[in-house]
């Protein structure tokens, strides 16, 4: 994941900084600049994140939902992949958001934090 999300490198999401070192303990980078979130993990910027699903879930979700031609349901969904329905429904919607838009191939990169956990906005491109 880290070789697909930055492949030059990693870099700090706030002051694009490639001066991160990695914290083992944690599975997250820090960055050496002094700046308020200094940890940061894979999963920033992207509709995984603040989300503490498993990553194996999310990708089994997206591709449950890319694949199936009539739709699935949420009940049927949180069968397969041993969540709630709750769960589920939060996931169906952040995963279409992340598909519309631009066809950069990378799903859910330009998805930010807004104030507030669950508020996410999308980052207009000039």
């Amino acid at each position: 994941m880290v070789q697909m999300r930055w492949p030059n490198g990693v870099t700090c999401p706030i002051c694009n900084k490639s001066d991160a070192r990695y914290l083992p303990n944690q599975r997250r980078w820090e960055c050496k600049a002094k700046h308020p979130p200094r940890q940061f993990s894979v999963k920033v910027g992207t509709i995984f994140e603040d989300s503490l699903i498993a990553l194996k879930s999310w990708l089994v979700a997206v591709w449950q939902i890319c694949n199936c031609k009539n739709g699935i349901s949420s009940y049927e969904l949180a069968r397969a992949i041993h969540v709630t329905q709750k769960t589920v429904w939060f996931m169906n919607h952040r995963i279409p958001l992340a598909m519309q838009g631009d066809d950069s191939g990378s799903l859910g990169q330009g998805w930010r934090r807004g104030r507030g956990r669950r508020n996410l906005h999308r980052w207009q491109s000039a």
